[in-house]
């Protein structure tokens, strides 16, 4: 049978556990969250980088977009 300075040393063995896997999965989350704001950072960039040369092609006349596609063909 157990003594009882065993029952709470497992009781506290026990507690200790759960908030190391209480402490692991925060950290866990944390990291996720940091990686999912980096990530939509770059996407954001990428976005107003492709809404500003849409602008500049939206302003150039059809004869200038014409001969820009023109010179992206191989000679």
């Amino acid at each position: 049978m157990f003594t009882w300075p065993e029952i709470v040393l497992l009781i506290l063995k026990i507690a200790n556990a759960i908030m190391t896997q209480v402490g692991d999965q925060k950290q866990f989350q944390a990291g996720t969250d940091a990686e999912i704001a980096k990530i939509s950072a770059a996407i954001l960039a990428k976005t107003q980088a492709g809404k500003a040369i849409m602008e500049k092609v939206n302003a150039m006349s059809d004869k200038d977009v014409d001969s820009g596609l023109g010179d992206l063909e191989p000679k």
